[in-house]
């Protein structure tokens, strides 16, 4: 069998960069043949990886969230298998399917290479700079904000980077006005802080934004939150960390197949803590589209 295995070494501030060669040495010991790449650029890493999958036929990611990210756009819609080894700081794609800790994964690693796979959703993401998939969640609200925040703040120890884009974030939020159109019915306009197309459950280390998200369902979750003040928008949020949410009469929470979004501003547009593009998108489900090794 021919694997590749993609880490990133960055995953965890560094912590966990030597993963992914203990990773790669344990699948040649098993007798596959491996090719291990490990860029620090995900770009570099993407493109890379992607040729290097021309002729493998099971993709390893070593770290987060991004990784899978990553593998979601290479893998994706294709008959080709994936393992996550889950070495990053928010692993919530990992936590979702129950994957275990870097350790139980990497032990498993025999038997995952001869599991079935389990086919996982993805969300198609439609921009005016081209096409990306996701596994976990698109945002273009406050989570959204705290990346494009994050990526900018180069002077910030990058073990602090994340906690000062929240903070940051949470003392400056800002609204905006989104038009909504759900499973192509009738256009809304929203002014809001949250506004997020889930395919995941939780993102940003737990975050349960969804969490009646279901990733094999074929179906999406639209999140939204009226317009709020700023002492309602701390209380919302206390609420959003703690999955309590949706029983608020200010936020809406609807099951969608497709969601079109636009702005009359320019937003930026992440997902699986990704910046993938900006307004108008058009996000849709493709059922099963990633092909998950685990054991079950």
């Amino acid at each position: 069998m021919q694997v590749v295995v993609a880490s990133n070494p960055t995953a965890r501030f560094g912590r966990t960069a030597p993963v992914g060669a203990i990773v790669a040495a344990r699948i040649a010991d098993l007798g596959h043949e491996v090719q291990h790449i490990a860029a620090v650029d995900y770009a570099g890493q993407l493109e890379q990886t992607r040729f290097a999958m021309i002729g493998a036929d099971v993709l390893v990611v070593v770290g987060g969230d991004g990784m899978v990210h990553l593998a979601a756009n290479i893998v994706g819609g294709t008959s080709k298998r994936l393992i996550i080894v889950p070495s990053g700081s928010g692993n919530d794609f990992a936590k979702t399917l129950g994957l275990g800790s870097t350790e139980q994964v990497v032990a498993s690693l025999e038997a995952l290479l001869g599991a079935e796979p389990d086919p996982i959703d993805l969300v198609r993401i439609e921009h005016p700079d081209g096409v990306a998939l996701a596994a976990g969640i698109v945002s273009v609200g406050f989570d959204a904000d705290v990346n494009v925040r994050s990526f900018g703040f180069t002077r910030v120890p990058s073990r602090l980077r994340y906690q000062a884009a929240i903070l940051a974030t949470v003392l400056r939020p800002r609204h905006r006005s989104f038009q909504v159109r759900l499973d192509g019915g009738e256009a809304r306009t929203w002014r809001t802080l949250v506004a997020a197309i889930a395919n995941n459950r939780i993102f940003g280390g737990s975050i349960p934004i969804a969490p009646g998200a279901d990733l094999r369902d074929g179906r999406l979750t639209a999140v939204f939150a009226d317009e709020l003040s700023y002492p309602r928008f701390l209380w919302l949020l206390g609420k959003v960390l703690r999955g309590r949410h949706e029983a608020d009469p200010r936020v809406h929470v609807v099951d969608c197949e497709t969601a079109e979004l636009a702005s009359g501003e320019t937003v930026i547009v992440c997902a699986d803590g990704e910046i993938v593009g900006r307004l108008p998108v058009r996000c849709s489900v493709l059922p099963g589209a990633l092909r998950v090794l685990r054991i079950r």
